[in-house]
């Protein structure tokens, strides 16, 4: 378990910096598949597992904060999915 001595300010900035950057990881992948080429997401999983983490250890205050964030997140996710998933029928086609 993590142990921060950071302000809840501070965490609550960190979170929403850990938010914008897997929103712009998510946008990279939008944009290389439009380029046609299948985007390498391996460290995605771990990204998102962490994020969940911090978002579960945060006070719930903050907790509460993330939900619509972690709402947004997963139909982005779903999105994406459904992008790739396309893409790889369209290559088999």
């Amino acid at each position: 378990m993590m142990q921060s001595s950071a302000s809840p300010s501070d965490l609550c900035d960190s979170l929403t910096q850990e938010f914008d950057s897997i929103d712009s990881y998510l946008i990279a992948v939008h944009e290389i598949l439009n380029q046609g080429h299948m985007p390498d997401i391996a460290d995605l999983d771990e990204r998102i597992a962490r994020l969940c983490s911090r978002v579960e250890e945060a006070p719930p205050e903050l907790q509460e904060d993330c939900l619509a964030k972690l709402d947004d997140l997963l139909n982005k996710l779903s999105d994406c999915e459904n992008e790739m998933t396309a893409f790889q029928l369209a290559k088999k086609a």
